[in-house]
């Protein structure tokens, strides 16, 4: 993994939900959820698809990342949705302040670089 993989994962990143719901205090609401999903993190060509998923939703059809941007997006992410979902819109937020039509793998950094360092 390159260096933006250490971008993201978070020092103090809190409990997962089911660590929390499985407590004592939560143990009654937990018993009332009938149906549990877990999702693992998603490979990098999961990534890629998502991506091109959720653009073609919101009526994209043509390329916004390069390939580059991707992986380095899905590196820094670790596969996690919520992760994805947050890098990509800050990156495309980024990239059409810039007035630029690609999110390329420059943008990405520099949008890692603002989680890390959020005020630089």
């Amino acid at each position: 993994m390159g260096p933006a993989a250490a971008a993201l994962p978070h020092p103090r990143r809190p409990p997962e939900l089911t660590d929390r719901l499985e407590r004592r205090r939560c143990r009654s609401l937990y018993s009332r959820l009938h149906y549990r999903l877990h999702l693992d993190p998603l490979c990098p060509d999961d990534t890629a698809a998502y991506i091109l998923y959720r653009l073609d939703r919101a009526g994209s059809t043509r390329e916004v990342y390069t390939s580059d941007a991707i992986t380095m997006l899905h590196e820094a992410a670790l596969g996690s949705l919520r992760d994805i979902d947050r890098v990509a819109t800050a990156a495309m937020r980024s990239a059409a302040r810039r007035k630029r039509k690609l999110v390329e793998r420059d943008i990405v950094e520099q949008v890692l670089t603002a989680h890390r360092d959020p005020d630089g």
